[in-house]
């Protein structure tokens, strides 16, 4: 059996907005440089006072892309020895404190506090007792890098931290169009693969919640969703607690299912864990009974091939007026975000090569969906733009 569904088309939209990069804080830079790009004929005219002036700012956001990995690898290593967490439990101690209690060395930790401080990740005030100075989470690090937060972002520098010798390598992709051994979504390094999984399923809680106010839930009994849905089976149960749910992974990645349930524990062990082959969605069985209320799909149109299965089989396994549920980091949503979208696609390569296809628009992903037979189909916007779940219903 075959799908009818042409995957491999390169009829993306362009995305649709670009943001400015913030590779230096003075908005002086960013002004300077876009009159530069978009207004020429203007800074040829003021080319004879502030010529060099420009050249420095384009040297310095030069130098501000070739050492942003600096900047990363210092706030990965703060969050690896959870400095940030700690700082949330006890705000305001001093570097000889975060030094003790983390059993870290006291020079190396006082110069990477003040690092940390400059970059906007702390700051500094009086201590509890009045002793001197110490160090608090500024408040975007409360929102991001805290644990405790429901927007924590800690797992993409776990993820960030795996992958980086693959970046270092991307020339060869670039020259041979393969993917990176080591990132390779069904044969890669089994770490990588993981801290991939913890991170996708970390950032999906928020947008899940928000979701599950959006649709209708008074059908939905039975659902089925791979290693990346673990936290929006969560989200979902808090809603609706009877609902029971089907996990499934990949023969050689389905340890990767008992370390997520560990970390994302639920209410309710699953139904069933189905073991599937290497992405044979046509042919794989998709539990002992294959009908669902709601198949949830994360990612999966990021393999062309392998996209087209799992549409055409998610249409197959559903109930009358179940629902597919497509997440993807599409060309008009907010997230990463428009000016991270170029990047993605690089990861995507370093993944899976040249079968990788470009992003997709939401529009096309609709598309996609009623050439399998989804007639009605929904874009549910959540978390203000930032992420645009693609529903599709089956008559």
């Amino acid at each position: 059996m075959t799908s009818n569904v042409r995957v491999l088309e390169r009829d993306t939209l362009d995305i649709k907005s670009k943001q400015p990069r913030f590779g230096l804080q003075s908005k002086l830079v960013g002004l300077a440089l876009a009159i530069k790009k978009y207004l020429p004929e203007t800074i040829n005219t003021l080319s004879k006072v502030i010529g060099n002036r420009i050249r420095l700012l384009e040297r310095a956001e030069m130098l501000a892309d070739a050492t942003s990995f600096q900047r990363t690898a210092i706030i990965m290593s703060a969050v690896k020895l959870g400095v940030f967490d700690y700082l949330h439990k006890h705000p305001g101690v001093s570097a000889n404190l975060v030094a003790r209690d983390l059993n870290l060395n006291l020079i190396s930790t006082e110069r990477l506090l003040r690092v940390l401080e400059s970059l906007g990740y702390l700051k500094i005030s009086q201590n509890n007792h009045n002793q001197g100075f110490g160090y608090v989470n500024t408040q975007m690090t409360k929102n991001y890098l805290v644990i405790e937060s429901p927007s924590y972002l800690g797992d993409y520098y776990n993820l960030v931290s795996q992958t980086w010798s693959s970046w270092l390598s991307l020339n060869l992709t670039i020259q041979t169009g393969s993917s990176n051994q080591q990132m390779d979504l069904f044969n890669g390094n089994d770490e990588t693969l993981y801290e991939y999984y913890a991170f996708a399923n970390e950032y999906l809680k928020e947008p899940s919640r928000e979701l599950f106010t959006k649709i209708p839930l008074d059908q939905v009994k039975r659902i089925i969703t791979g290693e990346v849905g673990i936290t929006f089976i969560g989200k979902l149960l808090e809603r609706k607690p009877d609902v029971d749910f089907v996990l499934a992974g990949l023969e050689n990645q389905i340890d990767f299912l008992d370390r997520l349930l560990s970390k994302y524990p639920l209410p309710k062990s699953p139904e069933e864990i189905i073991i599937s082959a290497e992405g044979n969605a046509l042919s794989d069985q998709w539990g002992a009974k294959e009908e669902y209320d709601i198949v949830f799909l994360f990612r999966k149109l990021s393999y062309s091939d392998y996209g087209s299965q799992f549409i055409k089989k998610s249409f197959q396994v559903l109930r009358p007026k179940g629902m597919v549920i497509i997440l993807e980091p599409s060309t008009d949503s907010l997230v990463p975000s428009p000016s991270f979208l170029p990047e993605l696609e690089i990861m995507d390569l370093l993944i899976g090569g040249v079968k990788a296809p470009s992003l997709y628009s939401t529009d096309k992903i609709v598309n996609l969906l009623r050439e399998v037979g989804f007639i009605k189909t929904e874009v549910v916007s959540t978390q203000k733009g930032s992420f645009l779940f693609v529903v599709g219903w089956k008559n």
